[in-house]
C-alpha cells in the first residue's frame, strides 16, 4: 500500500503523501569594445558561463529527521518560505494518478498522528487545496531541473525507502517512484516565470 494519500474535490482519495483540490537567462558572452586592451578581453573570457544546464541536488533523511523539529520538517518550512504563492503542479502516483495545480502554501502545519508519526500538511487558506506528507515515510528529497520536449522542468521529488538490495541486480532495478512530486507550473506557454525559478534555486541552495 502506498504511503501517500491524495484527495481532490469530488474525487476519490488515493492511498501516504496526499494531495487535494483544486529562464534561465540566455547565454551572454561579453565582447570587448573596439580598442579594449587584450587584458580586458582575457578577463571577459574568464567570466563563468551563463548557459542553462541540468542540475540535481539530493539529500538523504533519517528516521530522526522526521520528527516535528527535525531536518525534514525544516526543509518543508524552507519550501513554504521560498516557494510561497508559486504556481506548482502536485503529482501523486500510486494505483491511480492525481495531479493538481495550486499556489505553493506558505506555512506548513505539523501534527503527530500516533503510529503514523508526524504529518505535514500544506494547505491553501480556503482549504480548497491540501497536501499531506507523512514524514517518517520520506528518506530522500531531490531537486532537479531538466529539459524535456523543449521545456525546462523544475521539480521537487520526495522518495521513500530505496529498493531492497536483495531484489536482484541493482543496475536492472527500476528507479524508485517518488511518493510526491512538485513541479513549477509553466502555464499555457510552458515557460516557468523567472521569479519562480529564482525561488526554486534558493530552495536548492538550502537543501545542498
Amino acid at each position: 500500500m502506498p504511503h501517500a494519500v491524495a484527495c481532490a474535490p469530488r474525487a476519490p482519495c488515493v492511498a501516504g503523501a496526499s494531495v487535494s483540490r483544486r529562464r534561465a537567462p540566455p547565454s551572454r558572452r561579453a565582447s570587448p569594445a573596439r580598442g579594449a586592451s587584450s587584458r580586458n578581453a582575457s578577463a571577459s573570457d574568464d567570466l563563468p558561463p551563463t548557459e542553462w544546464e541540468p542540475l540535481e541536488v539530493r539529500r538523504a533523511f533519517s528516521a530522526e529527521d522526521s520528527e516535528e523539529h527535525g531536518a525534514l520538517a525544516q526543509f518543508m518550512r524552507d519550501a513554504g518560505s521560498c516557494l510561497a504563492g508559486t504556481d506548482t503542479r502536485f503529482i501523486v502516483i500510486g494505483d491511480a494518478i492525481l495531479e493538481t495545480v495550486a499556489p505553493f502554501p506558505a506555512t506548513p502545519r505539523f501534527a503527530v498522528l500516533g503510529a503514523k508519526g508526524v504529518c505535514c500538511t500544506l494547505a491553501s487558506e480556503d482549504k480548497t487545496f491540501e497536501a499531506h506528507v507523512f514524514l517518517k515515510t520520506i528518506r530522500e528529497v531531490a531537486l532537479a531541473r531538466s529539459e524535456r520536449g523543449g521545456r525546462k522542468i523544475y521539480a521537487i521529488r520526495f522518495f521513500g525507502e530505496p529498493p531492497s538490495a536483495g531484489g536482484g541486480d541493482g543496475a536492472d532495478a527500476p528507479p524508485p517512484r517518488p511518493k510526491l512530486t512538485c513541479v513549477l507550473h509553466g502555464g499555457e506557454s510552458g515557460e516557468v516565470p523567472a521569479a519562480a525559478v529564482e525561488r526554486w534555486e534558493r530552495l536548492a541552495e538550502k537543501l545542498a
